[in-house]
């Protein structure tokens, strides 16, 4: 089953034809569910393709993960979640490391149906602080769900809390097999030394890395407005 993305955005957002809204009907859902197969899955995605446009970055709304390897990642993701690689985006600022993530991001929980979550290095580091809502609930979410996405790995500033942190969500996702997405301008040598050798390991070992090259994009295009 292909269905292009502004196929399913037309699907999630046109009534059904038991007159709701198509991704909330549970009709429509009981449907799909007795269906099976192409039905399915083709309900899975519409409602994945609607979770995705209302909760991610407006900016990366539009993500496509176009790079050939990342494209491959996604379809390994897609033939079997439960055993898929993580995937490491690495590359110098602006070369367009976040907008290939959101992209395998998208195409990945689409074509497989599976729960996510999506946060900054710096902002994860925040949520888990002490002083936070509920820290123990956080770092619960994002070890859990089934695909996460890190965004600039290694950007916080380093300290043994830090480290610590960052080793219970990576090594819970590590022991429960669960794929992750980073990103982060950091050479492995670097986020060893940031991060602690326990990280480093479970990165080098559980991560299909893809290296992105060129230009700062946001500096090219603000130089030819």
């Amino acid at each position: 089953m292909t269905i292009d993305l502004a196929e399913l955005r037309k699907l999630a957002t046109e009534p059904c034809p038991h007159g709701s809204a198509t991704i909330t009907c549970s009709a429509c859902a009981a449907d799909a569910k007795a269906g099976g197969g192409d039905d399915a899955r083709r309900w899975r995605a519409i409602r994945a393709t609607a979770d995705c446009d209302r909760r991610f970055p407006r900016r990366y709304v539009n993500a496509v993960a176009d790079n050939l390897e990342v494209a491959a990642w996604v379809g390994q993701y897609i033939a079997d979640p439960d055993n898929a690689p993580s995937l490491l985006i690495v590359g110098p600022t602006g070369v367009g490391k976040t907008w290939q993530a959101y992209g395998a991001l998208r195409a990945a929980v689409v074509g497989a149906g599976t729960t996510w979550q999506a946060t900054t290095f710096a902002d994860f580091t925040a949520a888990l602080r002490p002083s936070a809502k509920d820290p123990e609930g956080a770092l619960h979410a994002y070890r859990t769900a089934d695909l996460l996405l890190v965004d600039d790995l290694g950007a916080a500033k380093t300290s043994e809390w830090v480290e610590e942190t960052t080793y219970r969500l990576i090594n819970g996702r590590y022991e429960d097999m669960r794929p992750t997405i980073f990103t982060t301008n950091l050479p492995l040598a670097e986020l060893r030394d940031g991060l602690g050798d326990r990280i480093a390991s479970r990165l080098v070992e559980t991560c299909t890395r893809v290296v992105l090259t060129g230009g700062d994009r946001r500096r090219q295009r603000k130089e030819a407005a």
